[in-house]
Formats: structure tokens, C-alpha cells, sequence
């Protein structure tokens, strides 16, 4: 008998383990980013990069987080809600608040907390005074060791077999040479060093991590000060563009600060299904000069008809009165018809650190009124005026409560060589304003390249400096990474310049041009301001929990607390990203209903509900055989299978590309443009250009497929055969229309004219003649 009961429970115990082998799960990974109000009195610049660059890390990582100050953290009861703490160079902290952090860290700590701790902490006081730190180390386990190295070090991997840094090779450079030194904290016992800081003579560690079975704290040496760590290009010396992984590095420690050493698949939400989110920022500098908006606005407006991806234009609003409204509101009317918004660059581009409540209302306020009533005055009217771009000098975040209160995006610059990605829902100094979205522009900006005395380059140099950085963008970090280049109208139209000892450029169109065609040739989520906002908004605000068990991932998507109901419109064209696998997912469902817009390890996002969301994903070792939607670059409403047909609405003003695995013979609907199978991989590749319901329509009776088209195909009807489709022809010019199919066609008709067939292959190719309208083509077998 006890045999027996030692069996039963061996059994029981077997079952568990297996149990837990193959199901895991995680409940709400919200992190806090925590900075200190004295750090930023005391060097504010630091500060707001480091506050900047960690809101990056976390939205490329998908994980939700909020903005928090060090007094929120001492007079917060409960810490539970957050999963990690990110302590952002919170050198500097009052006298008054030093032991109320301390508790707070130690009941936290506690309770099974994770930490990561950029920079010197709580070092000294608010008057710069240097104080006793013993206790805070003590509790924590780190001590300061003092500043260390100068531009003859870089960043390496020194410790390849950890989580954090496996998907790198040992000794590996991940960044370029610094500008300067690092501030060095280090774990008094224990601890791995994953990076260091070396001149391969004498090494610093640059990220420690450390996990002593309740708690994992991680240690990053100066992630974000004037050294530049984390730079992709700069000008200042050692001046260089690099593919900077550091990014990466860090996404992949918050990853563990939440998980630790996972092994199993997990979802990761992104801000888009694309590798890279684009949106042109243009600051209206010469708004004043009435030709140079003319020649800018048909430009932009033709980058968003070739490309999808659309300008915030600003104007500041005194010039642009000068100039002339009567022009300007159509001007307007068009960046909007093209998909654009139009903002404001404040009314006399003059806001620095001597604002007063006055002059605050007179640069935004005024301006606000002034591009509002003109436009609508003279018959164009563009509604509120809910976005601006930083004028002159970079606004201070302790400003940030007078951009909240009459903005719900802006754009904003001034640490690119150092910090070249930050932005999201960021909620630090806004007040009760907690809707602010942040983008700071990723480098350089034009005006650097073409006009700063202290820049020289010519317009090739520039274009290939900046197609590296959009090239490691895109290839290198992606997750829906943000491109936001900052852009001017005088140096689109090529301004003259004279009296400077740098290279001044006659001509800079060429470097605008091949950033037009990284656009066009480029799968990328282009949204306007109000989409990505959204989009922002949601992956700081929504929670999220989900398990894993076998080949099912299930993710509980809760919009619930979402502080704007509008959010769940804009979900559309989001992403999650399934982390930690090399299987592909096989199937999706949304709400219990099939989901047909995924790739391999991605499932792109429909407008969700606002409140629960179920998403479940099968994976498997092969490729999905089903027909579904896999990459789209601007909002989707909704996917949905009704019979044979795949229906896919699409809400765009300007061209909006998608692609389709395609397992099945079938016709494309409605689509202004199709291509099928060009790079032989079975993608059907498209485009419409104004609101549309694609329809991917099955054939049950032949084995055809449309391999090249530029017209609409608005109607698809087959026989065993005969196949015979409506076509549209908006320009009534001439066309080329090929296509597929596994037996030789006898004769093609375009109404009851013959057309003759050529042969290439599997392909056949007739020559459209000048149609208007509609037209029947009738293909026979």
C-alpha cells in the first residue's frame, strides 16, 4: 500500500512538472520609469534623454509602463502593480526624500521587485552636496566606484551565455567609440557583467546583471549622458555613423528584468506590424515665404501619393500672415486631403526659459487661433489644432504641462547625436494632462546637415549618412521602430546660403528624393499624427497578461483603463510579436472569431474592443498553408472570411500598401495595383490609394492567379473554363495585364476585341488598349 502511495504521489508530482515544463504565463508587465526633480534641476539635459530613450526601450519592447518622479515612487503603498522599476539618473535626490525612497525600495524589494538602475543613485543631494549613500547600497547591494574612461573606449559584449546578451557573439562591439567617460556602479557581491566599457587595455562593466532568486536587479553605466552610448551617427568627434545595438541590448534586459532566463515563446506588442513607423516632420521655418510653401506642400504631398508616409506641417503663424492666408488655407487643405495634419511652430518661434503665463499664450495660444480662424475664415477650415513642433531650442519636460493642455502630440529635438530615439505616452511634468504624446526626432535634422556652420558635408555624404541610419532602423532595431527626421522648408527648396566656412550645398533635393524612395520601396507603417498618438497612447495605458502551454499562446488584452476611448479606433495596424521562437504561427483568433492578418512570428491587430481582448495563436514547425494578410501600412479596421472571400477594410488618404501570403489560387478585389509572386515568394503585393475593402476571393475552379495588374479588378467570375473579370480604368490610359494559370489560355477579350497572348513561361501578358471606366475581360481556356 504505501508503495503504492509513494506511485501516486511520484505520479502526481510527474504530471506537475510536466505541467509546468510546457505552461507559463505572466499577469500585467507594467514597468515604472522613475527620474528625480532634483537630477533634472541639477542637469536637466541628462535627465530628459534618459527619461526619453527608456520610454523607446519600453514601447520597442511592448511592455506598458508609467512616468513616474521619485516622490511618486516614496508615496506610492503599493509598488506591486509594477513588475520591474527603472531608476533613470536619479543622481541627485532632496534630503527630505532620501528616506521615504529607501522604505518604499525596501518594501518593494521585499515583495520580489526588479530593478534597473541607470546611473549613479541618490549619490547626492539636491544642493549637489554628496552624502552618506551607505544604507541605499547596503539594501540594494551596489556600491559607486567613480568615473571612468574617455574616447579611446567603446562597448563590447564580455559574457555571451546570459539571456540579455545570447543573440550576441563574445567580444562583439556594440557601440562606436565614446565621446567621454562612464559613471561605473557595481554589485558588492555576485552579479554577471554582460558589457563592458574598454579600451582593450582596462576594462569597466557597463551592464550588470544579477539575480539572487528574489529579486533581479540590473546595473546600466550611463545608458544616456553626453558619451553618447547609445548614438548611431555624430558629428561631434570621434565623429561616425554606427550600427549601435545597444537598443537592442536593452530591450532584451527589460525582457529579463520581467521574466528572467525565459524559454518559452512570449508576446511582444509594437507600436505597428512594420519593421520601421514613419511620419515626415516639417517645421515651417519660412512660413513667411509664400513660393517656398507652394514648392514644399506639392513635394510632401507628392512623397505621401508615392510613398504612404505623411507630414505634420507646422506654420509660425505670424509669417505665415505675411504670406497670405487666402494661399496658405488651400495649401493646408491639400497636406490634409493627402493624409497629412497641420499644427502650429508657435506664432513667433521665440519660447526659451524666460516664458511667462503671457507669453506662453501668446507664441501657442495665439497661434493656435490665428491658424484656425484664417483657414476656416478663407474657406478651408482644418479643425482643432492639437499638434506642435518644438520652435528654436529644446523645451525643458518641466514645461511640458503648458504643450499638455493645449496639445495631444508633439514633436520635439535636441538629443539626437546622443539619444537618437525617444518617444511615447509620456506623463512627467504634464500635470493633470495625461494624454501628451512625445516624439523626439531621430538624427540628423536638415538643418544640421545642410546649414549648421558647425556641420560640412556635401548632399552625398548627407544621403548616405542618413539611408545608414534609416537602413539600420529598418534592418537592425525594427518592432516598429519611429522615423521622424526633422525637415524645413527652406532646405526642401534649397535655399541659398552664403558667408559660412562648411561645405554649402547648392542643391539638397537629392537627399529628400532618396528618402522619398526609402519610403516607397520600403514595407513601413506610415500614420498620421492622430493614428500614431493612439497608437502610443495604447502601449503605455493598456494591461496585458497571457500564458503560453505547448504551441498556444493565449494574450488577454485589456483596453479597459485606456484613458481615451478613441484608442481602441486606432489599434488597427498594431502589432505583436511573438519573442523567443523559431516556429511560425499557424492560425489566430480575436474574441473566439478567426484572425487572418499574421506572419510568420507577428499578428498584426484589428481594431480591438474597448475592454477585454483574447487573442490566441498556434504555432507550428512550418509556415501557415492558409491565405492571410502579412504585412499592411496603414489602419485596419477589420479582416474578416465571408465563403471564398477575404475581406479587408482599409482606411487610408494617401497610398496604403499590403501584402498577402497566398497558398491558394485566387483574385484580388478593388486593389488600385497587384503583383503576384515577383521575388518568388507567393506574396501578392498591393496598393489602394483612398478608403477601401480589399476582397482576396478564392477560385474553386481554376488554378489562376493576376501576376501583374495597375487597374482595379472590381469583379471576379469563373467557370471551369473560362475566368472573367471587370476592369476599372479611372486615366483611361493604355495597360499591361499578366497573369497565371497551370493550362495555356485560348483567347483573351477586353469586351469583343481579341488581344494577343504572350507567352513567358507560366505567364501570360496581354496589352490593355484606352479604356474608360468599365470593361470585361474574358480569358478562355
Amino acid at each position: 500500500m504505501k508503495i503504492l502511495h509513494r506511485f501516486i504521489l511520484s505520479g502526481v508530482l510527474l504530471l506537475c512538472l510536466i505541467q509546468f515544463a510546457f505552461s507559463s504565463g505572466y499577469e500585467n508587465p507594467r514597468i515604472a520609469l522613475v527620474i528625480s526633480e532634483s537630477s533634472f534641476q541639477q542637469r536637466w539635459g541628462v535627465t530628459q534623454m534618459s527619461a526619453h530613450g527608456w520610454a523607446a526601450v519600453a514601447n520597442l519592447a511592448g511592455i506598458p509602463y508609467d512616468c513616474l518622479f521619485l516622490k511618486n515612487l516614496a508615496g506610492e503603498n503599493d509598488l506591486s502593480k509594477y513588475k520591474s522599476i527603472v531608476i533613470c539618473q536619479c543622481t541627485y535626490v532632496e534630503d527630505g526624500l532620501y528616506s521615504k525612497v529607501l522604505n518604499s525600495l525596501k518594501n518593494y524589494i521585499n515583495q520580489g521587485g526588479n530593478l534597473i538602475i541607470e546611473g549613479p543613485f541618490a549619490i547626492n543631494n539636491e544642493k549637489a552636496e554628496e552624502r552618506n549613500h551607505a544604507d541605499l547600497d547596503e539594501l540594494i547591494g551596489i556600491e559607486y566606484s567613480g568615473f571612468f574612461g574617455n574616447s579611446d573606449y567603446r562597448i563590447k559584449v564580455s559574457n555571451n551565455r546570459h539571456y540579455i546578451t545570447r543573440m550576441f557573439e563574445k567580444n562583439q562591439y556594440v557601440t562606436q567609440p565614446l565621446v567621454n567617460g562612464l559613471n561605473i556602479l557595481t554589485f558588492k557581491n555576485q552579479g554577471d557583467t554582460l558589457l563592458t566599457s574598454t579600451n582593450e587595455n582596462q576594462a569597466f562593466p557597463f551592464l550588470i546583471a544579477r539575480d539572487n532568486g528574489k529579486n533581479r536587479v540590473i546595473l546600466v553605466n550611463d545608458f544616456s549622458t553626453w558619451a553618447g552610448a547609445a548614438s548611431f551617427f555624430r558629428n561631434n568627434q570621434p565623429q561616425v555613423f554606427y550600427a549601435n545595438q545597444l537598443f537592442n541590448v536593452l530591450i532584451r534586459t527589460v525582457f529579463w528584468s520581467l521574466y528572467g532566463d525565459m524559454r518559452e515563446p512570449f508576446p511582444a506588442p509594437s507600436v505597428s506590424n512594420a519593421n520601421m513607423t514613419a511620419i515626415i516632420r516639417l517645421d515651417g521655418d519660412a512660413s513667411g515665404n509664400l513660393d517656398a510653401q507652394i514648392k514644399t506642400i506639392s513635394y510632401l504631398v507628392n512623397i505621401a501619393r508615392e510613398s504612404g508616409v505623411v507630414p505634420l506641417y507646422t506654420w509660425v503663424s505670424s509669417q505665415a500672415t505675411r504670406a497670405g492666408w487666402q494661399d496658405l488655407a488651400p495649401l493646408g487643405k491639400k497636406i490634409e486631403d493627402a493624409g497629412g495634419q497641420i499644427g502650429t511652430h508657435s506664432k513667433f518661434h521665440r519660447i526659451g526659459r524666460d516664458m511667462t503665463e503671457e507669453r506662453w499664450q501668446a507664441e501657442l495660444d495665439d497661434s493656435i487661433e490665428e491658424i484656425e480662424f484664417n483657414t476656416s475664415d478663407f474657406g478651408y477650415p482644418i479643425g482643432k489644432v492639437e499638434f506642435f513642433i518644438n520652435p528654436g531650442n529644446t523645451i525643458h519636460m518641466n514645461d511640458y504641462e503648458q504643450i499638455a493642455k493645449r496639445f495631444s502630440f508633439y514633436m520635439t529635438h535636441g538629443f539626437e547625436q546622443d539619444m537618437p530615439l525617444g518617444y511615447g505616452n509620456l506623463t512627467w511634468y504634464t500635470g493633470a494632462y495625461k494624454n501628451l504624446v512625445v516624439l523626439e526626432n531621430v538624427p540628423s535634422p536638415d538643418y544640421q546637415w545642410f546649414y549648421d556652420p558647425s556641420w560640412s558635408y556635401t548632399t552625398a555624404q548627407i544621403t548616405a549618412y542618413e539611408e545608414a541610419v534609416f537602413d539600420h532602423m529598418y534592418d537592425n532595431i525594427g518592432r516598429g521602430v519611429i522615423f521622424n527626421e526633422m525637415w524645413h522648408d527652406y532646405s526642401i527648396i534649397s535655399q541659398p546660403q552664403k558667408g559660412k566656412e562648411r561645405i554649402m550645398n547648392k542643391n539638397n533635393l537629392p537627399f529628400y528624393d532618396a528618402m522619398k524612395n526609402k519610403f516607397a520601396t520600403h514595407d513601413i507603417y506610415c500614420p498620421d499624427p492622430v493614428d500614431l498618438g493612439n497608437k502610443l497612447r495604447a502601449i503605455a495605458q493598456w494591461n496585458y497578461s497571457w500564458s503560453v502551454k505547448g504551441n498556444r499562446i493565449e494574450l488577454l488584452l485589456d483596453l479597459s483603463d485606456v484613458l481615451l476611448d478613441t484608442v481602441a479606433h486606432f489599434t488597427g495596424g498594431m502589432g505583436v510579436g511573438i519573442e523567443n521562437t523559431n516556429r511560425f504561427i499557424q492560425s489566430v483568433t480575436i474574441n473566439g472569431k478567426p484572425h487572418y492578418a499574421y506572419n510568420d512570428r507577428l499578428i498584426i491587430l484589428p481594431n480591438l474592443v474597448k475592454g477585454k481582448n483574447t487573442i490566441i495563436a498556434e504555432l507550428g514547425d512550418d509556415p501557415s498553408t492558409e491565405n492571410h494578410l502579412t504585412f499592411i501600412s496603414k489602419r485596419m479596421p477589420g479582416i474578416v472570411k465571408k465563403g471564398n472571400d477575404l475581406e479587408t477594410t482599409i482606411l487610408t488618404k494617401s497610398r496604403a500598401k499590403f501584402v498577402f501570403a497566398v497558398q491558394e489560387p485566387c483574385v484580388l478585389l478593388n486593389a488600385d495595383e497587384q503583383e503576384w509572386n515577383r521575388k518568388g515568394d507567393g506574396n501578392l503585393r498591393a496598393s489602394v490609394t483612398s478608403d477601401r475593402r480589399v476582397v482576396l476571393r478564392k477560385l474553386g475552379k481554376r488554378d489562376f492567379k493576376i501576376t501583374a495588374c495597375d487597374l482595379v479588378v472590381s469583379e471576379c467570375n469563373e467557370s471551369s473554363n473560362n475566368i472573367k473579370l471587370t476592369l476599372n480604368n479611372a486615366d483611361g490610359e493604355k495597360s499591361t495585364f499578366c497573369f497565371y494559370d497551370s493550362k495555356k489560355p485560348q483567347s483573351v477579350l477586353l469586351g469583343n476585341e481579341s488581344l494577343e497572348i504572350q507567352s513567358k513561361g507560366e505567364e501570360y501578358q496581354v496589352s490593355l488598349p484606352e479604356f474608360n471606366g468599365r470593361a470585361e475581360l474574358s480569358i478562355k481556356f
